[in-house]
């Protein structure tokens, strides 16, 4: 049995990986993939998480939570995805730090299935952007609790990752970046349901359609409708050209600055993202996806 959890980041996916996956439900399924919902685990599997860490687990433990869960038969692969499988919102940023329990999280989330083969998917995103959409979420707590005792120029995904690797070395985790997710949005779904390369989602061009103009996002379907890529570079040097023609300004607006920031802050914060990504590349253990 193959489970692969989701992870987030928050202000990422906003649950549209597992809504396209959901609508895939039947199709996947012929290939041993499930789906369920999200109503059907998240709450539950955060519950038995705490309730059974201090107790051992078996596989009749695993195949009872799944049972609980998966009701269809011949499963090789099932998919959850939540971003507080990591943490609540207001816990994500803590003393210069990202997830700071992120690795026990894991480890509580792996004791539910210790005969499964587990693997890692989460998305990251520039602090520039990715502290503002933060703040503005109801339940992060507002600016004051988010950036509370934290330096946001010391905030480094690569530390958190690198603690992941370290604590999980067995647990293949696959990373990539959020704004390049325009680009990559087939393969992401490719890797998290490990779908044949020959199965196309159908509705995978729902996630641009707050990305480009109502007129583009019915030239975007006509394109791929009549002009299926023949791999994934192909794919992604016409939704590069496509992006470029029918981007909705709006939606590629910078977010308001925090207090206290300026653009010399968004720059900074920018230019030290983009060293920690190379950083990144270069963990044992995870993969990085880019265009």
């Amino acid at each position: 049995m193959e489970i692969a959890f989701h992870l987030g980041a928050h202000v990422t996916d906003r649950d549209q990986l597992v809504r396209c996956l959901m609508r895939n439900r039947p199709a996947l399924l012929e290939q041993g993939v499930a789906i369920p919902g999200p109503g059907q685990y998240r709450q539950q599997l955060r519950r038995l998480a705490f309730a059974l860490r201090d107790q051992e687990t078996t596989l009749d433990t695993q195949e009872e939570i799944l049972d609980s869960i998966v009701e269809d038969e011949n499963i090789r692969r099932v998919v959850f995805s939540s971003e507080a499988f990591l943490s609540l919102p207001k816990w994500v940023v803590s003393a210069n730090r990202l997830y700071h329990a992120a690795e026990d999280r894991i480890a509580l989330l792996r004791h539910l299935f210790p005969a499964a083969r587990i693997e890692l998917f989460l998305a990251i995103r520039n602090p520039a952007t990715f502290l503002p959409a933060l703040c503005a979420e109801k339940t992060s707590g507002g600016v004051e609790q988010v950036l509370k005792d934290t330096d946001p120029m010391a905030l480094r995904w690569s530390q958190t990752l690198a603690r992941i690797a370290e604590a999980h070395p067995d647990l293949p985790l696959t990373v990539w970046c959020d704004e390049d997710t325009p680009l990559l949005w087939p393969e992401i779904l490719r890797a998290v349901a490990d779908h044949r390369p020959d199965s196309v989602m159908e509705g995978w061009l729902a996630w641009y359609w707050d990305l480009v103009t109502p007129t583009g996002h019915a030239a975007m379907r006509r394109w791929f409708d009549k002009n299926p890529p023949s791999d994934d570079l192909a794919r992604r040097k016409m939704l590069a050209a496509l992006l470029a023609r029918f981007v909705r300004p709006d939606a590629v607006e910078i977010e308001d600055l925090l207090p206290g920031w300026t653009e010399d802050t968004v720059e900074t914060l920018s230019a030290l993202y983009e060293e920690d990504l190379d950083l990144i590349a270069s963990i044992p253990g995870v993969r990085l996806l880019e265009p």
